[in-house]
């Protein structure tokens, strides 16, 4: 087999992987519609009837199989928001996995209150509901299971667990629109769900998130604490105000714009034509991967699963790959035109910004004492996410919106990268580790 590509030879290929994100007839109609109008935000708890805003929350809670769906500026904000639907905050334990994006975790911190980090089931890269048991003590209030990549959690296993120790959990599916779980779409099984629009995901505006329930005292927290704490309190005035203007919480500004709206409403009419083939080609990849010794698709299936395919995740022996880190089989791979990322090269834990000094000044004392009693950042006992850091690879699901014998090359380059493996050691002395702004789990 000829010289890898990054060391001069000629790449498995030449040709761009589709693009993303990408807007044509579907986001323009609607973002006509706002420019037209002299409605330009959603109202002043976000909620107006007549808004886009609405109608996108609408039509996504109804994709979900739920009753309600709030916009909100993000991902990260949507997680903030349900924890304080829920009440959660300082004294309060929140169990988050070790494997996710950070805000998962900062989340917590920004309301008060502690994430404790549970270990991965190495099957799915999901929470794994056994260690989520063991981290479990009298402070617990919720659990964020985070659908990762796509995967869905467990989650009978984990509603089993949580009404058991009378939990809440709060669905992180930031990254698993569409996914299903015994016939169960994502964000449909926790009290509160939250999904993220960043420009990554598979339906965007940029930025963007949602939370998502189908408990109506929960959607009236929702709504308040999205805009300035506002309650809804019909009929009534005080001070001449409007109650709909009266802030009775403490909370920002999280509304989302109708500008936003409208470019999720085009993505959203696209997306069971995008899915569609992300699901064929994924399942054609998959079945061609198993050609290559000692790599593996992270999938765990259940009847009446569904993965939703934000990542399509390898898993490989390094063994097989001559001990190579995933960097460096990332840049080999991108040089051969195939776009992998490594993955995260330490779980969430291990960023400085979850280090108790680092946290000094930054939340509350009693806060910061709770956690230094609660985690142990020296050995948090994960070590399946740990594990994970070290031999996963990563595609986006851009990828996947490309044609089959595109899937092809994916196989042929890794056969390759493979076939060399022992050579990127060449690599080693001037590449550092992988530059977190190349993370797969960024944003």
């Amino acid at each position: 087999m000829e010289e890898l590509a990054i060391f001069g030879g000629t790449p498995v290929r030449n040709r761009p992987y589709p693009a993303w994100p990408t807007a044509d007839a579907h986001e323009r109609a609607w973002l006509e519609k706002v420019l037209a109008g002299n409605r330009w935000f959603a109202g002043a708890r976000g909620d107006d009837p007549e808004s886009l805003g609405a109608l996108f929350g609408h039509r996504f809670a109804e994709f979900v199989g739920v009753r309600f769906g709030f916009p909100v500026t993000n991902g990260s904000v949507s997680l903030e928001v349900a924890l304080r639907a829920l009440g959660v905050g300082p004294g309060d334990e929140v169990i988050v996995p070790a494997y996710t994006f950070i805000s998962t975790a900062t989340s917590v911190l920004m309301v008060g209150a502690v994430p404790v980090f549970a270990d991965i089931d190495p099957k799915n890269y999901c929470l794994d509901p056994i260690d989520c048991e063991r981290k479990i003590t009298a402070r617990t209030r919720a659990m964020i299971p985070v659908h990762l990549g796509g995967q869905m959690a467990d989650m009978e296993a984990l509603r089993a667990l949580a009404q058991h120790h009378g939990l809440s959990i709060i669905e992180d599916s930031a990254q698993a629109i569409g996914a299903a779980w015994a016939g169960r779409r994502s964000g449909s099984w926790g009290d509160l769900s939250s999904f993220s629009f960043q420009s990554n995901k598979t339906i965007t505006s940029g930025e963007g998130g949602l939370v998502a329930t189908d408990d109506e005292t929960l959607a009236e927290k929702v709504i308040a604490y999205r805009a300035f704490g506002r309650l809804k309190s019909a009929g009534q005035k005080t001070a001449g105000r409007s109650s709909e203007l009266m802030s009775q919480h403490l909370s920002g500004n999280h509304r989302l714009s109708e500008w936003q709206s409208a470019v999720l409403l085009g993505q959203l009419e696209k997306f069971p034509e995008q899915d569609a083939k992300r699901q064929k080609n994924a399942a054609f990849l998959t079945r061609r991967l198993a050609q290559v010794p000692g790599a593996e698709h992270v999938r765990c299936d259940a009847l009446g699963s569904k993965h939703a395919y934000y990542y399509y995740l390898v898993r490989y022996d390094p063994v097989h790959f001559a001990g190579a880190r995933p960097d460096l089989l990332a840049r080999a791979l991108a040089a051969e035109g195939v776009p992998f990322l490594p993955s995260d090269n330490v779980p969430i834990y291990r960023h400085p910004v979850f280090e108790p000094d680092q946290l000094q000044g930054t939340v509350l004392s009693p806060t910061l004492e709770h956690y230094r009693r609660a985690v142990d950042l020296r050995d948090p006992g994960c070590p399946a996410a740990e594990t994970a850091c070290r031999c996963t690879l990563i595609l986006r699901h851009q990828v996947l919106l490309a044609e089959q014998v595109d899937m092809d090359d994916i196989v042929e380059a890794l056969g390759k990268v493979q076939a060399h493996a022992g050579e990127l050691e060449r690599l080693q002395g001037g590449a550092n580790t992988h530059d977190r702004s190349a993370h797969a789990h960024v944003l």
